[in-house]
């Protein structure tokens, strides 16, 4: 069995990568109509939470994935046996980021005669 060069473990992490992105995007995609369909139809189910919370969270996991694509890319661009260019590196967030999302409810009370 041949050895697997650098370069032939960075295209192939890039294509899983970008394999990895297609399939969260087309999930994205069915949870985001079937937030809107449920948005149309009225009234909220446990379902449509559900949806909105998975949504969230593939939308962090894609985030994630771009930057790892973009380090990837990064190091393919680089030629083998030099090094890459020197860039300042910014002090790294000490805070922790947490996402926020509001949520507006509409309940229709049917009315008793």
């Amino acid at each position: 069995m041949s050895e697997m060069t650098q370069e032939d473990a960075l295209r192939l992490a890039d294509a899983l990568v970008g394999q990895a992105l297609k399939e969260t995007e087309a999930r994205c995609g069915v949870l985001a109509e079937f937030i809107g369909d449920s948005d149309r139809a009225g009234p909220k189910a446990s379902d449509w939470s559900k949806a909105i919370r998975e949504l969230s969270a593939l939308h962090g996991y894609r985030s994630e994935l771009l930057r790892r694509r973009s380090l990837i890319q990064q190091a393919l661009d680089c030629p083998v046996g030099q090094s890459p260019k020197k860039v300042a590196l910014s002090p790294p967030d000490r805070a922790v980021r947490r996402t926020q999302h509001q949520v507006q409810v509409q309940v229709r009370v049917p009315r008793r005669s």
